[in-house]
């Protein structure tokens, strides 16, 4: 059994909603980003999202391109992304990882190579954010190769027979998004989704995580209550990272805000 799989399957025994986060591989350097990365569970993350930084997004706001160039500007690429992940692995072997990023990086680093790295290297998921339905092909016959579950966005407009055949080939939990526009702009509303979930948990078993514009503690709290699988946050703790960055506080702020959601959606 997957970690994906076993986790979501304990906290629906303890009736608990996942904290999903995510992190910009890197950010704001190697060394940071791995002290950031060790602390997350302990302070209430159930999963962990790492991003691959990317400067061309199409769905990440500001504080995360943000992200992304101070991670790039200290020397983190894919290459390096996987690094973490592996050192992550020496002290934690419970904890989900998903490989989060665009195609092109994946492109670059070679698909005949990429998944069964990203599974050597400690990862248990991987989410291509810009990868469409009709283009999964091209990385469907490598990824089989592995047992990296291969997690699928949902988009609010998404029609019924598109979702079906998105959920085809998906595992591990699909990813809601709650709201149009990019990651960390403005704040998502959980009523406005309702309809959306209900929809998707006709169509497939597979857990539901709800994402973007989930910025504070109330907020998630309202998701929560949705019954949805997981809720995930990014752009708050990338802020936290971003605004303190000379700060000896860095650290502690942004695992501060991770203690504050999980509190907070628990059921």
């Amino acid at each position: 059994m997957s970690r994906i799989k076993q986790k979501f399957l304990e906290l629906k025994k303890q009736q608990r909603c996942a904290l999903v986060t995510y992190v910009c591989g890197g950010d704001p350097d190697f060394s940071t980003s791995l002290k950031l990365l060790k602390n997350l569970p302990v302070n209430g993350a159930d999963l962990i999202e790492i991003g691959v930084p990317f400067l061309d997004p199409a769905g990440d706001g500001p504080i995360i391109e943000n992200a992304s160039r101070r991670s790039i500007s200290a020397g983190m690429n894919l290459h390096k992304v996987l690094n973490l992940a592996e050192e992550f692995r020496k002290d934690d072997q419970i904890t989900p990882l998903i490989l989060m990023s665009y195609f092109n990086p994946l492109l670059k680093f070679g698909i005949d190579k990429i998944f069964s790295q990203a599974q050597k290297s400690g990862f248990d998921g991987v989410l291509i954010v810009d990868l469409p339905l009709e283009e999964e092909k091209e990385i469907l016959k490598e990824l089989k190769k592995t047992s990296l579950d291969f997690i699928r966005l949902i988009a609010p407009s998404t029609g019924v027979e598109r979702i079906k055949k998105i959920c085809k080939n998906a595992s591990g939990f699909l990813y809601l998004i709650s709201m149009f526009g990019i990651t960390g702009t403005k704040l998502a509303i959980a009523k406005d989704n309702e309809h959306n979930l209900q929809q998707l948990k006709e169509i497939s078993k597979l857990p539901i995580a709800i994402g973007f514009g989930i910025q504070n503690p109330t907020q998630a709290q309202e998701f929560a209550k949705l019954k949805v699988d997981g809720v995930v946050i990014g752009s708050a703790i990338v802020k936290e990272m971003g605004e303190n960055i000379a700060k000896e506080s860095m650290l502690d702020n942004a695992l501060q805000t991770v203690k504050n959601f999980a509190r907070n959606i628990k059921l």
